[in-house]
């Protein structure tokens, strides 16, 4: 497959990159290896906390978004690298059945250098009610119609 310079990215249009259904298996799974907080790992505790039930951990919650962008958008571009994350911010829990539906859409397409350009994204998470529950802004760098490399 043919990657996408940068040039051909639909700036201001906001992109579907689909949706993933979170289980309670996962949610403890993940936070057990790598957010071993007890909201997030033990259901009795979390049912008696502020959350009142298990939720899942917002590097999850990022994971999921990655994983979500990669495949409905970054994987038609040729991208060099990302840069920054910006203003990155968890609206509301994400639990367990929770269907998390994930847009971006890109700010700027600009060019930085002979061959690259860089492009700003606004990306987000929305549950089954169409509620925010994540939200980040996305500094990167993708490959330009005018690269001259020498492959």
């Amino acid at each position: 497959m043919t990657l996408r310079p940068a040039e051909d990215i639909p700036v201001g249009q906001e992109i579907d990159c689909g949706s993933y259904q979170l289980t309670e298996p996962e949610i403890i799974g993940f936070a057990t290896a790598w957010d071993p907080q007890y909201f997030h790992i033990d259901p009795q505790r979390a049912a008696r906390s502020e959350f009142g039930g298990l939720i899942a951990s917002g590097v999850h919650t990022l994971a999921i978004y990655q994983r979500l962008a990669a495949d409905g958008f970054y994987q038609d571009y040729d991208v060099i690298a990302g840069r920054t994350l910006e203003q990155v911010r968890f609206l509301r829990p994400v639990r367990a059945g929770d269907v998390l539906t994930c847009s971006i859409t890109v700010r700027s397409v600009e060019p930085d250098r002979p061959g690259r350009s860089r492009v700003l994204i606004d990306g987000r998470l929305r549950n089954q009610a169409g509620k925010e529950v994540f939200e980040l802004e996305v500094d990167c760098l993708m490959r330009s119609r005018d690269d001259r490399r020498s492959v």
